[in-house]
């Protein structure tokens, strides 16, 4: 099974557009979903904790001065 950070974001309606936060996650290595989550980064082998809030920093950074908030959850896939 692999694993996956799933994204879920809450835009605000000052600072950048939804489609250019959306560009710079996507540029971040996230995949753009449709449903109960927003978007999705799949790791090539279970990540560690440095791993993940590392990568939560990173979305933290690309969200900067957008007015966005978000919330992720890193799990083993169990559709795979």
């Amino acid at each position: 099974m692999a694993w996956k950070t799933y994204l879920i974001l809450y835009f605000g309606t000052d600072g950048k557009k939804p489609t250019d936060t959306a560009q710079d996650l996507e540029n971040l290595g996230f995949s753009t979903e449709f449903g109960s989550v927003d978007f999705i980064y799949s790791w090539e082998e279970k990540p560690s904790k440095e791993q993940v809030l590392g990568l939560a920093d990173k979305v933290a950074d690309a969200l900067a001065e957008s007015g966005a908030v978000f919330n992720i959850d890193t799990r083993k896939d169990s559709n795979e």
